[in-house]
């Protein structure tokens, strides 16, 4: 499907009056929702892509922004006649699905968050560290550096075969494009977390107890700043 003049990578699953929109994080794919989706479907119409810069759908690595993330999962939704949906968003993309129902409240019915803290930090959490991109991980090369970040993913006991996909999926984006990606992630100013509280859709907040990269404070907090949120965590799960 071809939106803003690039060839995007969607998928369509089911016929029902209802719609979930599922935005995937960083460089993962539409795969990260598919076994999620595979039985939604039964009930709802699924709608998933790969965003600017990961998995199929590929541009240049100036045009992937914050802003044009945003504006493309409305593109989407244009692309498929959708005029009102559950949106979804996986880790990084956290962030940038509640900006699209900031943007546009009108046109959600509702919010889900994935192991994602759209960057919110819990008041006592102390100096934010600093982001180490990409290419400063662990390993020689970018697959070796790949393989690390999707073992932190997974923490949990016998899921190498979880593993190998994760990296299979990663590895369909250009390094260039994971370093981008990695880079436009908006901050969470106090802009952002006071316009959280404006967030009047239903909204359920899915964390994994094991997630190396969001805490259950800071899931805890993104909670408390969402005032129709639930949050849900699941023992035993990481990323």
């Amino acid at each position: 499907m071809e939106i803003a003049g690039y060839p995007f990578f969607t998928v369509s699953h089911g016929a029902a009056p209802r719609t979930f929109l599922a935005h995937s994080g960083w460089i993962g794919t539409n795969e990260d929702w598919l076994p999620t989706l595979e039985l939604l479907s039964r009930s709802w119409r699924t709608v998933t892509y790969d965003h600017r810069g990961a998995g199929e759908t590929v541009v240049p690595v100036e045009e992937i922004t914050a802003e044009t993330l945003v504006a493309d999962i409305f593109r989407v939704m244009d692309a498929f006649a959708i005029e009102r949906c559950v949106l979804g968003g996986f880790s990084a993309s956290a962030g940038l699905t509640a900006r699209a129902v900031l943007q546009h409240p009108e046109r959600f019915d509702g919010l889900v968050l994935m192991n994602g803290t759209a960057g919110v930090r819990p008041p006592d959490a102390g100096p934010v560290p600093p982001r180490r991109p990409p290419s400063s991980w662990p390993g020689e090369t970018h697959s070796e550096r790949m393989r690390w970040f999707i073992e932190q993913c997974t923490p949990e006991p016998d899921v190498e075969h979880i593993r190998r996909w994760g990296h299979h999926m990663l590895m369909r984006a250009e390094p260039e494009a994971a370093e981008r990606l990695f880079d436009v992630a908006p901050p969470a100013d106090a802009m952002f977390i006071a316009q959280l509280k404006e967030i009047a859709i239903p909204t359920l907040i899915v964390h994994g107890a094991l997630d190396a990269f969001a805490s259950t404070a800071a899931m805890e907090y993104l909670a408390t700043l969402i005032p129709e949120s639930k949050l849900v965590v699941l023992e035993g799960s990481g990323h």
